[in-house]
């Protein structure tokens, strides 16, 4: 008896000392390494400052059924093109849309923008890939339609290629404030834009934003149909092409957080869905002598999906252990989650914020959570996933 008590006390302090250090490691020593190692490098321009030409360039716009927003999108990026400079191009690809969009498109009054038609809703990833084919700019630059831009957003991205190291770009995405645990979600997206910062300044970004993104068009590779995240797939691929992918936070996107806490959680193990899909349809990015940035991927994408589960084990096993020190541990979590249920009562988590920042912390991990079943079961799909979104309010 004594024996096996021995080893259930083991196993329960090995499980408390691994769960609490892969949490620990993940959202606070991976982030502050990145940081402390990018301030000992010798620096390295993550953007260029004046090219001696703009390249060429054409920007793929995937929609699916956006009949109310497509004209307004398409009047805003001909006048950003227009004032870039050079050769450019819009391309639209309405995908399976059945609202009038295409029409919309074909009817837009400049010569600079091209439709191409999909009868059938084939996914975002494979109307991206169609797009791409058929751009002849030597920059393919990437936005959704229901973001709005600053004014020289575009000249900025063509700009950084006027570095022969940098295969890719990715925007500055700006999230209105909203209140209760939407409050905690954009405190988080301003965490993760720092830690892509960072990640840039050391070495790569893992991933771009996908909603204002550039890269050179001989780097891309076609995405599979299917792939949910093409805004981290295409990117591994470049790295693995040898070529940086950085971030520039003075080409700015405009967006919002959807009305409904419920709609973001959607969202967003949707999202994460499709971190367990790309290692499956990217295996080479899980070998370190493939990927370069490996340990980045690792620490930033595989092992937050990871820290759910850490999570349920660090508070069984810091309620079962006997010691100060783990019932100290059991009560600040069992303290941290109550802090998190007022965030997520809108009425009090809009007053309180680091109360919304926990409910916040608590639902990107239940979505995480979440993700894997949908993975395990099939069941995320390649269809487009539309969140009702206001439309974001226009820069100054």
């Amino acid at each position: 008896m004594l024996v096996t008590e021995h080893v259930v006390h083991s196993l329960l302090t090995t499980m408390f000392w691994l769960s609490g250090a892969t949490i620990v490691y993940t959202y606070v020593l991976y982030p502050i390494a990145v940081w402390a190692l990018a301030g000992l490098r010798t620096p390295r321009a993550t953007a260029a400052t004046a090219p001696a030409t703009i390249p060429s360039f054409s920007v793929v716009l995937a929609v699916h059924d956006e009949a109310a927003r497509i004209t307004t999108r398409l009047d805003e990026l001909v006048s950003l093109a227009e004032a870039a400079g050079g050769w450019g191009e819009v391309i639209v690809v309405t995908d399976g849309c059945r609202d009038g969009t295409a029409a919309l498109a074909r009817s837009h009054a400049s010569p600079l923008v091209r439709v191409l038609e999909l009868p059938e809703n084939e996914g975002k990833a494979q109307a991206l890939s169609r797009g791409c084919a058929l751009a002849k700019g030597e920059i393919l630059v990437f936005a959704d339609v229901r973001q709005r831009w600053a004014t020289d957003s575009l000249r900025r991205l063509l700009a950084d290629f006027g570095r022969a190291e940098i295969g890719a770009v990715s925007g500055e995405l700006l999230i209105e404030a909203s209140s209760g645990v939407l409050d905690g979600v954009g405190f988080y997206w301003r965490y993760e834009k720092w830690l892509r910062r960072n990640e840039a300044r050391l070495n790569s970004t893992v991933g771009v934003s996908g909603s204002i993104c550039a890269v050179r068009r001989e780097l891309f590779r076609p995405i599979p149909r299917g792939v949910l995240l093409d805004d981290l797939y295409w990117p591994l691929q470049v790295v693995m092409q040898g070529r940086r992918v950085v971030h520039d936070e003075r080409a700015i996107a405009y967006d919002r957080l959807p009305a409904r806490p419920q709609d973001e959680f959607r969202r967003k193990v949707r999202t994460l869905s499709g971190n367990f899909q790309l290692a499956t349809m990217l295996p080479q990015a899980l070998l370190p002598w493939r990927n370069p940035i490996w340990a980045q991927f690792v620490s930033h994408k595989l092992l937050r999906l990871v820290v759910p589960w850490m999570l349920v084990v660090l508070l069984i096993a810091s309620g079962l252990l006997d010691g100060p020190l783990y019932r100290t541990m059991f009560v600040g979590q069992v303290l941290f989650y109550g802090l998190a249920a007022v965030g997520l009562a809108s009425r009090y988590g809009s007053r309180l914020r680091v109360a919304a920042v926990a409910g916040a912390f608590v639902v990107l991990n239940a979505a995480a959570w979440l993700a894997f079943w949908v993975w395990v079961s099939g069941r995320a799909g390649s269809a487009w996933s539309k969140v009702a979104y206001d439309a974001p309010l226009p820069p100054d």
